[in-house]
């Protein structure tokens, strides 16, 4: 009886202290859950009207779902959920933030029973092997339960939580754990014997989770790379010979060589200059050496003020030796995986917990040209790490002198991870107080501080008042700072010109036309240029269309990617310019080299319908039916039908050039 007793008492204890955990969590993260929108959420979420459904059904979900330009494949399950969400609560950012902690909390519950799983299987062939286990100085539920803490708590999670859009990566990682997890429990029957239910699981952990977790986020295709390193240290792909490891070997070839040349293929060979980036393929890797240890220290061990959710001013690194810690940080880097592969014998748990860090870094930390540095990159990297580090910690045999100390030391990170977290989850419980702390903190970042400009004007700040001399002010110094796009300098013009009493400088369109003459345009870049252009299109401000003008052609004839400037251009050239013939040439240029572009087909059209050539906007809503797979743009599509059918009606038809200006605005959906 003692045995069983023991063993369920264990169990108790275990339950209570990861229900204890859980509404830890929740309670450290409620103060942010108050917060509003930031960044990347006002374009996905707030600013994207294709997320609107009229009516609950499977054809609005499916509009909505594949709404995102963000991935290749739109990532439909996260967008599908915002969409419910909007459909369901409008944009109260509230309920969308306590999905985010639920999925949160769901995903610390994952990280404990993988945890678990890894230990408890190493514990197994450890003692096959040597004839003991792990030498843990807490019991393996203990570990897992440590682990699963510091990772729930650690700061540097925060923004898969608290901001909104990134529940893209929160799902990745829950369905990346849940198929882990499939995985190892599907080998251990196939170990057993039981071949059905085993390969059942393996093949669905693997196959599921990794299409789930893709249709999340493309971070998901890296499943099969943590199954591998899952196989090789847990199971050793089963004994020599057997038809399991023979079915092992083709089952990875198909999941993971023959798709990883396939992706290699859609990316390689990669342009060194990285287009519509202010730095090249080199200067992105060497960067990457210092991001690396930059993300492992504020894991582990995180400095107040160091994290937030502009990381636009980290250091670029130029080269090896620029600056010098450059190439001793790559060494380190390397010397650092080296030593897990050295340690896989003696100490397989280190091994797992440092490789299983690295390996979502081999897709967003190494030739694809994404930005430098995000915070939510680590979501999954960052559970292999804490399982090292406090596999290091914990490590030692039952009487250890230090183990009070071990210990200790663990309780006192999770201790400190959890203070920290509730600290950050407050700042981000108000966008006011969130912008302030960014502003005023990270004071090299030009991102920081337009956005403290932008979210006090936002706040009602007037001109005249103390609070929009500091909005302007914030505005004029991200744009000094180095490392800044042309995104302040569109904030100073529109809010000067949208005021009748406050004068544009012309010092600012110098500037612009200065910055687009030196270097690519980054996404920001463009963005800003758009909304200038459109903001005169609509009224919404009155510029000096001579200035902006020479701008968007300036910025149109030096950038290579045309394709993002075309349809700005071609809507002021329309509505503004008056160059209605020219404008309407860049719209069918914009059809030639984007032909599976439904947004394309659809201004074409809409030019054409104003312009009585009815025959031609027929054909050209056909093309962008036939482009619009998902009918993300069906409402914007019937209603030119409908418009071009009353057209029809009439007993005469508008000439070409016969429009007014104003006309061809774009409306709703349209919008790139």
């Amino acid at each position: 009886m003692n045995g069983p007793s023991r063993t369920l008492s264990g169990t108790t204890l275990s339950t209570i202290l990861l229900v204890a955990l859980l509404a830890a969590v929740a309670l450290v993260y409620a103060p942010g859950s108050t917060g509003g929108y930031v960044f990347d959420d006002m374009p996905n979420i707030v600013d994207n009207t294709a997320l609107e459904m009229d009516h609950l059904s499977w054809s609005e979900l499916r509009a909505a779902a594949f709404s995102a330009d963000s991935g290749r494949l739109n990532r439909p399950i996260a967008m599908g959920s915002f969409a419910l969400e909007r459909y369901f609560f409008g944009l109260d950012p509230f309920p969308m933030k306590i999905t985010n902690v639920v999925i949160h909390l769901i995903n610390t519950l994952l990280v404990f029973a993988l945890a678990l799983l890894v230990a408890r299987r190493l514990e197994h062939r450890l003692t096959e092997r040597r004839g003991h286990g792990l030498s843990l100085v807490v019991p393996l539920p203990m570990f897992a339960l440590a682990v699963a803490a510091a990772w729930a708590l650690a700061p540097i999670n925060l923004t898969g939580v608290l901001y909104v859009v990134q529940r893209m990566e929160a799902l990745a990682t829950l369905f990346m754990l849940a198929g882990l997890i499939a995985y190892i429990l599907g080998r251990r029957r196939i170990e057993r014997g039981r071949l059905r239910s085993g390969w059942a699981l393996v093949l669905g952990g693997l196959g599921l989770g990794t299409a789930l977790a893709v249709l999340s986020k493309e971070s998901g295709v890296m499943l099969p790379v943590f199954a591998l390193l899952a196989e090789w240290l847990l199971f050793g792909f089963g004994a020599a010979g057997t038809a399991t490891r023979r079915g092992l070997y083709w089952l990875f070839g198909l999941v993971l060589v023959l798709p990883g040349v396939a992706g290699l293929a859609t990316v390689l060979p990669v342009n060194p200059e990285l287009p519509n980036r202010p730095f090249d393929l080199w200067e992105r890797l060497w960067t990457q050496a210092h991001a690396m240890w930059f993300y492992m220290r504020n894991i582990v061990a995180p400095a107040p003020g160091a994290l937030t959710l502009y990381h636009d001013a980290f250091p670029l690194a130029r080269g090896w030796n620029d600056p010098w810690t450059s190439l001793p940080a790559a060494l380190g880097l390397l010397g650092l995986v080296a030593g897990a592969f050295a340690l896989w014998r003696r100490h397989p748990l280190i091994t797992f917990g440092i490789l299983f860090f690295f390996i979502p870094h081999l897709l967003v930390s190494t030739i694809i040209g994404l930005e430098l540095v995000y915070e939510h990159r680590n979501h999954m990297a960052s559970a292999g790490l804490i399982m090292a580090v406090f596999g290091v910690l914990l490590s030692g045999r039952p009487g250890d002198s230090l183990a009070f100390a071990r210990k200790a030391a663990v309780i006192g990170l999770i201790a400190l991870y959890g203070f920290l977290t509730f600290l950050r989850a407050s700042e981000w419980s108000d966008p006011v107080q969130l912008a302030y702390f960014e502003g005023t903190r990270q004071e090299d970042s030009p991102r920081a501080s337009y956005h403290l400009g932008l979210i006090l004007i936002q706040a009602g700040a007037e001109p005249g008042q103390p609070v929009y001399g500091l909005a302007i002010e914030q505005m004029q110094r991200a744009a000094r700072l180095p490392g800044a796009t042309l995104t302040p300098y569109q904030g100073l013009i529109f809010e000067h010109a949208r005021h009748p009493g406050l004068n544009v400088d012309p010092e600012w369109w110098t500037a612009m036309e200065e910055y687009i003459r030196r270097g690519p345009l980054t996404t920001q870049d463009v963005g800003a240029l758009m909304s200038l252009a459109r903001a005169q299109s609509d009224g919404t401000i009155d510029l000096d269309p001579q200035r902006l003008q020479r701008v968007l052609e300036t910025a149109y004839e030096l950038h290579p990617d045309r394709s993002r400037l075309r349809p700005a251009l071609a809507d002021f050239l329309i509505n503004v310019a008056g160059e209605r013939e020219r404008g309407y040439e860049l719209l069918l240029e914009e059809t030639a080299h984007r032909p599976g572009n439904e947004v394309a087909w659809l201004r074409l059209a809409r030019f054409q319908i104003v312009s009585g050539m009815l025959h031609q906007a027929e054909q050209s809503l056909m093309r962008a039916a036939e482009a619009d797979r998902h009918d993300r743009h069906g409402s914007t599509r019937r209603a030119l039908q409908a418009q071009l059918d009353e057209r029809r009606q009439e007993p005469g038809q508008i000439e070409p050039g016969g429009i007014e200006p104003g006309e061809l605005r774009p409306h709703g959906e349209v919008m790139p």
